[in-house]
């Protein structure tokens, strides 16, 4: 519900389509699950991962698929890896993703990026790289 108030275009495979449509009342455009590593025609969620139309996937693992099975999420997840998407894999960090986009869109330089190295230089309490004697 966030994400479609922030403006973003959100992609799902039908079942989780019709769980926020039915749920949250959010719509989102359909993609196919992939049936193997081939499928990535036009309107399968490889095709719109590879097309660079994604930015960032999130995609739970259920959790149930055997060790030797590979899953349709699972190639999902594989192509985010493979085309350089942003993905995310845990129910709790992608609820608080959420929540800091949320948070952080009403400020006018919430989304400049930055370099590590500024955060490095942030000073430290309780610990210091220098050697102990």
């Amino acid at each position: 519900v966030v994400l479609q108030k922030l403006g973003y275009k959100l992609y799902a495979t039908p079942g989780t389509a019709k769980y926020f449509k039915d749920n949250n009342d959010v719509d989102m455009i359909n993609v196919t699950k992939p049936d193997d590593e081939n499928d990535d025609g036009e309107g399968t969620a490889l095709n719109v991962i590879k097309d660079g139309s994604i930015d960032l996937v999130i995609n739970i693992s259920d959790g149930t698929g055997r060790k030797d099975e590979i899953t349709a999420g699972y190639r999902i997840r594989r192509a985010a890896v493979d085309f350089g998407t942003s993905l995310v894999t845990n129910v709790k960090c992608a609820v608080e993703l959420v929540q800091c986009l949320e948070r952080g869109m009403d400020k006018k330089d919430a989304f400049i990026p930055r370099h590590i190295g500024e955060y490095y230089k942030i000073p430290t309490v309780g610990w210091s790289t220098s050697k102990l004697v």
